[in-house]
């Protein structure tokens, strides 16, 4: 395995019962940093767009300068950083400058108070002017919103976002409490590219995690990679999920015959999984490769372009029904995971259709699964709506907030091993 990047591949299973049929497997793919890489990634260039408005006040801003803080402690000194706080109006705490004196960066974080009302979009402005400064191939730019309520002037936050996108500043866009609009989120993380994404605070005491996990997202130590599973004749690939860092669904555009290609600009150290629907055609008894995975990337700060890792997908056709019985946990806890998902993903659609029976069914399907996977607050919170729609009372903010944008979450690639 490379010491480079780290690609490894396998099956929901290692043996299929012998049949005169198609059959449906699964294979899971991870790709993760190697120990070469480890701890090399490119600068940062980023900008926070942090609300100040009233609703901010007591432990939400405090919690939030925290957070900020411990973020800052472990920056590079090579790292850009400028902080702009918003309520009606916007003001630039700091410009785009290095990290080097980090002293006087939480000095001036100390002035966030809260206070007034809120507007983003001259925010979001301030901040890509800031990044626009330090801009370049050899950074990583983000610009980092975060709001905990309804903004004014939502046409021109679109606005920005779209420019975000022309100008490759991914917005990761962070929404705390309940009282924010999260479609609007996650437009703007949307309209600003493939790296952008919208992110629940549910309580401010979480705000320091969230944060972690932005700053790992920022953390690139390869580009421009393609995921690539080629078949054989006969496979047919009917759905392609990726599950690392988030849970999405990305089949349109990726299968192209006997081909699945998926792209991503960046692998941060979290990594990237992918998940692929496989339908297997019958075969005689005996093991076969059914498909070759492949990642393609490069590695700037190592002066490394067009790398290519590789590696065969065998399974063996048996007739023993105790060998075809037994299941790789691994790969069906997130096969689970992405039902889970999809479950209340539908659930929300039905809901805001009027389908209450249809909406109320899947969410208790995905309250059973989040049980057996362990995730009980989860659980409790999908339990809670489907109480909640079947008493007439519709969804709640908090609980429509949680399904839709906690639900994509898996496990970290750190946090697991495959075999």
């Amino acid at each position: 395995m490379s010491d480079i990047i780290q690609f490894s591949g396998l099956f929901n299973k290692n043996d299929i019962p012998y049949l005169n049929q198609a059959q449906l497997v699964y294979a899971y793919f991870e790709i993760r940093p190697g120990t070469a890489v480890a701890n090399v990634r490119l600068p940062l260039n980023f900008s926070l767009a942090l609300d100040k408005s009233g609703s901010m006040g007591g432990s939400k801003i405090r919690q939030l300068r925290q957070a900020v803080s411990q973020m800052i402690d472990q920056l590079q000194p090579t790292d850009y950083v400028s902080l702009i706080a918003f309520n009606e109006r916007a003001e630039r705490l700091f410009p785009a400058t290095t990290a080097h004196d980090k002293e006087n960066l939480r000095r001036q974080l100390d002035r966030l108070q809260a206070g007034g009302g809120t507007t983003m979009a001259p925010a979001m402005e301030a901040g890509l002017a800031e990044i626009a400064r330090y801009a370049g191939p050899d950074k990583i730019s983000r610009l980092i919103l975060l709001t905990d309520g309804q903004t004014t002037g939502e046409k021109a936050c679109r606005e920005v976002a779209a420019q975000a996108g022309q100008q490759g500043v991914p917005i990761v866009a962070l929404g705390l409490g309940t009282d924010w609009n999260e479609n609007l989120l996650e437009e703007l993380a949307q309209r600003s590219g493939a790296a952008g994404y919208a992110d629940l605070i549910k309580r401010p005491e979480e705000a320091a995690a969230v944060f972690q996990e932005v700053l790992a997202s920022m953390k690139v130590v390869a580009q421009e990679l393609t995921f690539r599973l080629l078949l054989v004749q006969g496979v047919e690939a009917r759905r392609v999920w990726q599950v690392t860092p988030l849970i999405k669904d990305v089949s349109l555009g990726s299968i192209l015959g006997a081909t699945v290609a998926v792209s991503l600009s960046e692998l941060s150290e979290s990594g990237a999984a992918y998940l692929v629907e496989l339908l297997i055609p019958p075969r005689n008894p005996g093991g076969y490769r059914f498909a070759q995975a492949e990642v393609l990337y490069d590695v700037p700060q190592r002066g490394l372009v067009g790398q290519k890792e590789r590696l065969n997908m065998t399974l063996t056709v048996t007739t023993d029904p105790n060998a075809a019985q037994a299941v790789n946990g691994r790969v069906m806890n997130i096969v689970e995971k992405v039902t889970a998902f999809k479950l209340q993903t539908q659930a929300l659609d039905e809901a805001a259709m009027g389908n209450i029976a249809g909406a109320t069914r899947k969410l208790r399907a995905a309250h059973t699964r989040l049980l057996e996977q362990g995730e009980l607050d989860l659980a409790q919170t999908v339990l809670q709506e489907a109480e909640r729609l079947e008493q007439g009372q519709g969804l709640s903010d908090a609980g429509r907030k949680t399904m839709k944008l906690q639900s994509r979450k898996t496990v970290k690639l750190s946090d697991m091993e495959l075999p």
